[in-house]
């Protein structure tokens, strides 16, 4: 797994977008319409964006890229029942 950490406005989200298009995967995100228009922008097409909900109440054995997963975590769970979590950088 490809862990892609770095400060805002680094480039994270157009290095994961590359990632989803070589590996064939599919883009999780907060708002799909958005990212596909992103993508369109940075000239990359053939990525397929689902929103949180659609993963998770559709996940199959398919590969996948999840953009910003602390909001992904926050979608599932909400603001008030998530307290935390750790991340190792390997």
């Amino acid at each position: 797994m490809i862990q892609i950490i770095d400060k805002r406005g680094s480039g994270k989200t157009s290095r994961l977008m590359l990632l989803a298009k070589e590996n064939n995967a599919k883009f999780v995100c907060a708002n799909p319409h958005a990212m596909e228009s992103k993508a369109k922008a940075y000239g990359l097409e053939g990525i397929t964006f689902i929103s949180y909900r659609d993963f998770i109440t559709s996940y199959d054995r398919d590969k996948y890229v999840i953009d910003e997963v602390d909001e992904f975590l926050r979608s599932i769970m909400g603001d008030s029942t998530l307290l935390g979590y750790s991340l190792t950088l390997e």
